[in-house]
């Protein structure tokens, strides 16, 4: 839950936020499919990253990391913030780009003789912990809703607030 309410990383909070634009309570079973095949890629990340199977350099990571938020807020724009097939592609491709952004932090994970019993609990803790938080942007969403504020008028105005966001890091991030 750490990782994913870090004020320093942030762009985790940002994403989930971003993935949960088209969402609503009514409509939580494409929540629980996105946000595991999120996890899903996360964790083949993680787990190849952490093993050093696989090195991407970090740079390049925190920048795709950044795009991935303005990406997934773009789709939902461009699909009117419909509930589509794409979200899942979408979160689980993104969830590995992710994944390799935290990897390089939890490389410890795999100097352990038990590396599986270290990673599964982390990644299942990402799992409910994204549920939780996602399960609080939608009752936030359900609430602003009951106020008579039509969902596509908050949807933009989040959709702005990330892509503004996203695009300061982006340039933050441009690999000099």
């Amino acid at each position: 839950m750490r990782h994913i309410t870090d004020l320093q990383g942030y762009d985790h909070m940002l994403f989930l936020l971003a993935l949960t634009l088209p969402l609503s309570l009514k409509n939580w079973k494409p929540m629980l499919r996105w946000i595991t095949a999120f996890t899903l890629g996360h964790s083949l990340a993680l787990g190849l990253s952490a093993m050093e199977l696989l090195k991407v350099p970090s740079g390049y990571i925190e920048l795709a990391i950044a795009l991935s938020i303005g990406v997934t807020a773009v789709l939902h724009l461009l699909s009117g913030f419909k509930v589509n097939r794409m979200g899942m592609l979408v979160s689980g491709v993104f969830g590995i780009v992710h994944g390799f952004g935290f990897g390089s932090y939890y490389s410890f994970i795999a100097q352990s003789d038990s590396f599986w019993w270290a990673w599964i609990p982390f990644n299942l803790g990402i799992e409910l912990g994204q549920i939780m938080v996602v399960l609080a942007v939608l009752l936030v969403y359900w609430f602003i809703e009951k106020m008579s504020v039509r969902p596509q008028a908050y949807r933009l105005v989040i959709s702005g607030g990330i892509l503004a966001l996203s695009f300061q890091m982006i340039l933050e991030r441009i690999p000099t």
